[in-house]
Parts: C-alpha cells; structure tokens; sequence
C-alpha cells in the first residue's frame, strides 16, 4: 500500500478484535511518525504513552471510565457509583456486540451516552500535554507561555497522531480516535490511570484489527459536502 492509499483508506474501527499486531510493525509505525511528522517551530509540544497487550487487563478496567455522561462525571466520587458504571457497560458491550441490537435499542436501555471499547485495543498511545518550557530547539526568541500549552500540545498531537494513523494503514493496522478518559476516580484501580495524568491527555489514539463480525466496522464515515469545508476566497 502506497503513502495515498494509507490516506483514502483509513477508517476509524468501532470494535477491536483479540489479534495482536506485531510489535516490530508497531514500533516501525511509531518510528516513521516521529521521523516525519512537522512541529510547530520544530518544537515537541506532547509526548505518547504507548499501552501495549501487556496491559489488556488494565483496559478492560479503564473503559467504564469512557462513559461521558454527567449523572457519573458530575456527581461526587464513590464505590457504588463505578460498580453501577460497571453493570450499565457490561449490559452495554454485550449489547453493542449482538448485532440484533440496534443503537435506538441500546440507548432505549443503557441511555444515550456510550461507552468507547476501542480503549480495549491491543495498542492504545496516549498524547500527552508535555507542558513544553524548554525553548532552546533553535527557536530562543519563542516565548512558550504556559497558558498555551494545551493548546500547542493538541495542535501537534493532532498532527502526529493522523499520521501515525495513515502509516498504520500503510501496515494493514486499523485505528480509532477518543479524545479523553472522562471519567476520574480513585475506585478502579488500574495501571494506566496509576500512569497517565488524566488530565493531561490531549488525545487517545487506538490500533489494532477490527472485529470484522460487527456491524459497526468501520464507523460511519459522514459525507460532508466540501463546499461546506473549503471557502475559496475571490479577489
């Protein structure tokens, strides 16, 4: 597959399978992304976490923390609280994986916020706001003002993370983008929230291979008008 067909062809995966990629494919992935993705004024403005299979268990853990609705975001931190997160996902994924459902049926009976199992992915790389101040990368007179720096880091992370994406494709790797873990707290231990400020995350891209029996593979794909995108201005 060519560096284009890497572009056309990516699709975001609803659903990951159990098949891991291998590391080495991974690894050259990463290296390319680094290797040739642009920085604002050739500055690192965030850096990655990579969750490799190792941490499936942690994962399976972390994604009742995907659930973005406010009765559980909003509302004080408690056992009681996650195990009904828990229970609602686990109602949830076996729901979103029957392909008899509908999303109409699942949000009649779990509510209209979902869950995001692609966390569930073997390889999940978390872009972190690195809080860049060092200004000595040959660009001294920048002032890196601290009230930016999410800012700069979604900027770059965005960059690097749709490129990481396309040169996945290249590899035959699907992804899939989250843009948070939405829910803190201290009653679901696990490995990646011990490892990663959540607050610091910026955006989660996950990779892996898609789970081909679900009918949500890929995610739909909006067919937005370019007119409505691009505006050519005229002299």
């Amino acid at each position: 597959m060519s560096d284009i067909d890497g572009i056309r062809e990516r699709r975001s995966t609803a659903l990951f399978n159990d098949k891991v990629p291998e590391k080495e494919v991974i690894e050259k992935i990463l290296y390319d992304s680094v290797k040739y993705s642009p920085n604002r004024c050739s500055i690192p403005y965030h850096h990655v976490k990579v969750f490799g299979p190792e941490f499936k268990e942690d994962k399976k853990k972390i994604v009742i923390q995907t659930n973005c609705d406010p009765k559980f975001t909003k509302t004080p931190d408690s056992q009681e609280k996650i195990t009904q997160v828990k229970n609602l996902y686990e109602t949830w994924i076996r729901m979103y994986k029957d392909n008899d459902y509908t999303k109409q049926d699942i949000k009649d009976e779990c509510g209209v916020y979902d869950y995001n199992p692609q966390i569930l992915a073997p390889y999940v790389l978390i872009y972190c706001d690195n809080e860049q101040s060092q200004a000595d990368f040959d660009q001294t007179h920048i002032n890196l003002n601290t009230s930016k720096t999410r800012e700069r880091a979604c900027q770059s992370s965005a960059i690097h993370a749709i490129l990481t994406a396309c040169i996945a494709a290249e590899h035959g790797v699907s992804s899939c983008f989250l843009s948070n873990i939405s829910l803190e707290t201290q009653f679901n231990k696990n490995a990646i929230s011990d490892n990663v400020n959540l607050d610091k995350i910026v955006l989660i891209l996950c990779l892996g291979y898609p789970d081909e029996q679900n009918k949500y593979n890929p995610k739909f794909r909006y067919p937005f008008d370019v007119n409505d995108v691009i505006e050519w201005q005229n002299v």
